[in-house]
C-alpha cells in the first residue's frame, strides 16, 4: 500500500513539472528586403555561377517549408 501511495505521489509531482521541448529545426534567420535584393543583385552580377543560384533556391524552399510547420 505504501508503494502505491508513493508511486501516485511521484506521478502527481512529475506531472506538474514544466515540459521542456527543444526544437529539431534551427531558428530561421530573417533578412530584410534590402539584404535580399542586394544578394540577388550580387548573384546576377556573376553569370559564371551555376550551382550557387540552384542551392539558394533550395535553401529558400527549405525556409518556406519550415515556416509552414
Amino acid at each position: 500500500m505504501k508503494r502505491i501511495f508513493c508511486a501516485m505521489a511521484l506521478c502527481t509531482l512529475v506531472s506538474c513539472a514544466p515540459a521542456r521541448y527543444k526544437s529539431l529545426c534551427p531558428p530561421l534567420v530573417h533578412y530584410t528586403a534590402q539584404e535580399e535584393k542586394q544578394a540577388a543583385d550580387e548573384l546576377r552580377a556573376h553569370p559564371d555561377l551555376h550551382e550557387l543560384p540552384a542551392m539558394m533556391r533550395d535553401y529558400g524552399n527549405e525556409r518556406r517549408e519550415m515556416r509552414l510547420n
